[in-house]
């Protein structure tokens, strides 16, 4: 059987059907998910390695090229290698998920291998493979593969069973129950609504404003790269009805937003926007994830992924977490060090 390793830096080089058989399965994987992770950077760094098996794909792996790390200290430690060259980061664009694919995990440990391979021919100095599951009890940080394994923040997630939102709230503790609806109330109080923003009210004023939003919590987060103008409406080209927006007002004005993004019967939540001056010390943030969890319910999707920030606020509603870890490979011997004497302190940004 021929092999073939092929490198991209656009998902447009392979064609969808293809791509999507192959992914066929994995939530958030599909052709036009990876697409709409190109359109929503302003300076799109994308970059995928595919393996091939007498043409037809096999395994895979989706990542980004940066050149921050998401720590300041080792920020300074590693800048004279990323000024020259960027590092990998594997990760998928829309949903927190390793953009590792090895279908039913079969041949995963040779795609890592692969991937490590790949390092020195292409002058890559590390690559980073966020959000997989956490590792074993007694796991060895140094993974049988060549990678370093690092702890990483949790993931949460909502298992949706209910066909009303009243019918959520009763399956509650009581605590919980009372908890959301003192949070509705308050909103009310403070003249707060969350509603859909249908296409025809994408106006190029409302854009604008969105985006703004938007950067606003990514700065707060310590982003490390910038959104393209006009992002729903880039991203909404090619998700189409798979994107609900939602927005926050008070007092006719949009002061928050977030992106529901569903595939099948999986919905997660992406690009939440505030205006913290209008907002903070509000319920504004806490009705917007109210407002997940009830559109999430009418659109009989089974889970919705809400991320991994405010723990406190997203187990009001019932959430569990899902433990993460991650994989770091290093060739260059300056990152090596750093990495060796502060292992852990890769820190979550907003992705």
């Amino acid at each position: 059987m021929t092999r073939a390793i092929q490198v991209l830096r656009t998902v447009s080089d392979v064609e969808p059907a293809a791509w999507d058989a192959f992914a066929a399965g994995r939530p958030f994987a599909q052709h036009r998910h990876l697409l709409a992770g190109e359109l929503m950077c302003a300076r799109p760094q994308a970059w995928y390695l595919l393996v091939r098996d007498a043409g037809r794909i096999t395994a895979a792996a989706v990542g980004v090229l940066e050149h921050r790390l998401h720590d300041r200290r080792l920020d300074l430690l590693a800048a004279p290698v990323l000024r020259r060259r960027p590092y990998l980061r594997v990760v998928m664009p829309v949903r927190a998920e390793a953009g590792v694919l090895a279908p039913d995990g079969a041949g995963e440990a040779g795609l890592l291998d692969v991937l490590r391979g790949q390092l020195r021919p292409l002058r890559i100095p590390f690559c980073v493979i966020d959000n997989l599951p956490e590792a074993p009890t007694g796991a060895d940080p140094d993974d049988a593969t060549g990678y370093r394994r690092l702890a990483w923040w949790p993931q949460t997630r909502l298992d949706i069973g209910w066909s009303s939102f009243d019918e959520y709230l009763a399956a509650l503790p009581r605590k919980k129950r009372k908890e959301i609806r003192r949070i509705e109330r308050r909103a009310q109080l403070e003249g707060l609504t969350v509603e859909p923003l249908p296409p025809a009210d994408r106006t190029t004023a409302t854009a604008r404003e969105l985006d703004r939003l938007v950067g606003n919590v990514r700065q707060q987060h310590g982003a490390l790269t910038d959104l393209a103008p006009d992002l729903f409406g880039m991203v909404g080209t090619v998700l189409g009805d798979d994107l609900v927006l939602l927005v926050t007002r008070r007092a006719g004005r949009v002061v928050g937003c977030v992106g529901l993004v569903r595939h099948e019967h999986d919905l997660v939540a992406r690009w939440i926007g505030r205006d913290y001056e209008r907002t903070e010390g509000t319920a504004a943030y806490p009705a917007l994830v109210a407002a997940c969890v009830r559109t999430a319910i009418a659109l009989g999707v089974r889970r919705l992924h809400l991320g991994a920030t405010a723990y406190a606020t997203k187990r009001q509603f019932g959430v569990v977490e899902e433990p993460r870890s991650r994989l770091l490979a290093v060739r260059n011997p300056i990152v090596r060090r750093a990495l060796a004497r502060r292992p852990s302190t890769l820190r979550s940004t907003v992705g």
